[in-house]
């Protein structure tokens, strides 16, 4: 067989050398998109099909994406190939009318589609990041009975924490591979085979199962990394004489290298990193600037932020805060208690060996999750968890001083004020990030802001275990702890000044101190159950001529049973709730189940117009609290964010409500 080398790239001269090595059952191209992996893969198979009559199956996870993508690789690698009339295309299938050989197409929806794989000598899994760790697993057991069978696959890195680089990747040793390919008997030129890099695993000793002697197995695994800067279609060939210089892709790579640096590092780069949604909670984090190589300085102690979610594992992010000149916070590591020590005494005596290892004596400050002070089933002793965890600390010998304070700073107020400090506009504040904290950093770039501007923390499913939970937030809430208690100051200023709507009089909505203690006069509740589509409740407590806005209900989701254990529970010495006609039903059982007065108004017509008329009054004569919860948070985000046009006018809503009514009977 006679191959034009001017027909082939990089990648496609690497996969003609692995593909005739027995010894390799992996075959992995990986890196950037447009340097031409699955055309290559395509144009190769197609040659070894001609040469070893062998069949090949070609997967994707989903088969309905395969009629447009990896099909339609293969018909045009035949036809620059220039073995059309070689082959036969039919519906999924592309048989080789010279010895019968073929090469099928499937997608992988159904798991029992593994089973029948181990008549083909290559299976293909295009895109294999779209694949679970289960599928993988499954790939590998079915494919046996032939000499020399083997995987190939591809993908763009898109995520450190993905299982193909956890569960596979690093889970051996690798070895670089000199950029020299022999076909035929003869060196490809240097040139013509050149990509980003290539890397063998390391040769095991592995016992033969038929006579009990250790054998040193070579290198079963290959990795090819290429970039768009190995197609000879996308920036011509080395000699330019043939190949294509696309001007458009290039300017479009160069354009994401200024604008998207992440998107850059994965797409084109091909290096392992996390696709940018335009959404993430920190926007602002960006890894070449606030991400450092960092060392332990001993002039500062050690801050530990803990979160106790078990699932993927209880996360705690080690700091110091140099205050030489201003407040420069720093992640210096972070520990990460997975199974079996994700258990609150072992995840403790995990961060306890890592202070003992590195010799550290001062001072150990905790902070946390309020909610994990609260008392729990699970110690005879009815301990918290929190407890427990500085407890097993104290046991390692560690001075402990507890920081964990009573009330979880709001998620969003806290997350805007991170991505003011990570965008310069803190005075006198900088946060940098270890780069040895992985786990970190990948949290970091992933967890989202929900429509509320809290954390969006979807939930996955372990297919062995069938639990579910968070992936992504863990150790970002231990970031939002850590730095709101060494900034408590910046952070209340901050949450006074922060962008202000018609409510503001003389730049800022005005606050009370939540601590204080009050002698109230009448206690107002007012309740409007449909806002669009939110629950929104709020009571206010009369000091003299102003009212304090003492607590807050703020729900997308909510019953009616839910809604009335609200209001009952409210201790208010009235209840004004103002809905349409179908809740009046709701107002008439719940005047049965308190003695509370529930007066009942129908549905204001022109909500911005009556808020409009009573914003001086909210800004003049009421007081929000100063420590707020979750809750309240997105209650004070809706407020800020009214304007007009918007939708998200819950807030201002029972607001305007509220101050018409004080208004009329004060």
């Amino acid at each position: 067989m006679v191959i034009n080398p001017r027909k082939l790239n990089p990648n496609g001269f690497w996969l003609l050398r692995c593909l005739q090595d027995e010894a390799l059952r992996y075959v992995v191209l990986y890196g950037g998109s447009s340097s031409g992996k699955s055309f290559s893969v395509a144009q190769v198979v197609l040659i070894m099909t001609l040469w070893d009559g062998e069949n090949s199956l070609v997967m994707r996870k989903v088969g309905a994406a395969i009629s447009k993508t990896i099909y339609e690789d293969f018909r045009v690698a035949a036809q620059t190939l220039g073995v059309s009339d070689m082959f036969k295309f039919v519906q999924n299938c592309c048989r080789c009318v010279v010895n019968g050989a073929k090469i099928d197409f499937s997608g992988l929806d159904d798991p029992e589609k593994v089973k029948g794989i181990s008549n083909y000598k290559r299976v293909l899994l295009e895109e294999l990041s779209e694949f679970e760790l289960q599928d993988w697993k499954q790939i590998r057991k079915r494919l046996r009975g032939k000499k020399g069978q083997q995987i190939v696959a591809t993908f763009n890195p898109i995520n450190e924490q993905h299982w193909i680089k956890k569960d596979f990747i690093d889970m051996d040793k690798w070895h670089d591979v000199p950029m020299q390919v022999m076909i035929g008997g003869e060196n490809v030129p240097e040139h013509l085979c050149r990509v980003k890099s290539v890397r063998m695993n390391e040769p095991k000793m592995v016992m033969n199962a038929r006579t009990g002697e250790l054998e040193q197995k070579p290198s079963n695994a290959v990795l090819i990394q290429s970039t768009y800067l190995n197609n000879f279609w996308v920036v011509g060939s080395p000699n330019g004489k043939y190949g294509y210089y696309d001007e458009q892709c290039v300017a479009d790579f160069e354009y994401d290298r200024l604008h998207d640096p992440d998107y850059y590092n994965v797409y084109a780069l091909g290096e392992w990193g996390v696709i940018r949604t335009g959404s993430e909670f920190f926007g602002s984090f960006n890894i070449g600037k606030h991400v450092k190589p960092v060392e332990y300085d001993s002039d500062f102690p050690i801050h530990l932020s803990v979160d106790n979610n078990v699932l993927p594992y209880i996360s705690c992010s080690m700091w110091q805060v140099d205050t030489s000149s201003g407040k420069r916070v720093v992640e210096i590591g972070e520990v990460c208690a997975e199974n079996p020590n994700n258990t609150v005494k072992k995840a403790a005596a995990m961060v306890g060996a890592v202070l003992n290892g590195m010799g550290y004596d001062g001072k150990v400050y905790v902070h946390g999750d309020a909610s994990t002070r609260a008392a729990n089933t699970f110690d005879d002793e009815k301990r918290s968890w929190m407890d427990l965890y500085i407890e097993t600390l104290k046991g390692c010998g560690l001075d402990v001083v507890d920081c964990v304070g009573d009330k979880n700073p709001s998620v969003a107020m806290s997350g805007e004020f991170i991505n003011q400090i990570l965008d310069g506009e803190v005075e006198g504040v900088e946060l940098v990030i270890g780069d040895s904290c992985k786990n970190s950093i990948i949290d970091y770039q992933s967890v989202q802001k929900d429509v509320n501007g809290a954390m969006l923390k979807t939930k996955v499913k372990n297919k062995t275990t069938g639990q579910s939970y968070e992936e992504h937030g863990h150790l970002s809430d231990t970031l939002r702890y850590m730095v709101v208690d060494a900034c408590r100051d910046e952070f209340t200023a901050f949450s006074m000044r922060r962008k202000r709507n018609l409510y503001a009089k003389d730049g800022a909505v005005k606050f009370y101190n939540a601590d204080g203690e009050f002698e109230y006069g009448q206690k107002v509740l007012y309740v409007m159950p449909n806002v669009n589509g939110v629950f929104v409740m709020c009571q206010a407590d009369a000091l003299d001529d102003l009212w304090h806005i003492v607590s807050v209900a703020y729900r997308e989701t909510i019953s009616t049973e839910e809604m009335a254990s609200l209001i009952i529970g409210s201790g208010a010495d009235v209840c004004v709730i103002e809905c349409a006609e179908a809740y009046f039903p709701f107002v008439r059982n719940l005047r049965t189940r308190t003695s509370m007065p529930v007066k009942v108004m129908k549905e204001f017509a022109d909500v911005d117009g009556r808020i409009a008329a009573t914003s001086d009054y909210v800004s003049e004569r009421m007081r929000f609290s100063s420590m707020q919860t979750d809750e309240y948070g997105r209650f004070m985000d809706s407020l800020y964010d009214y304007n007009k046009d918007s939708e998200n006018k819950c807030a201002s809503a029972v607001l305007s409500g509220l101050a018409q009514y004080v208004q009329k009977r004060s």
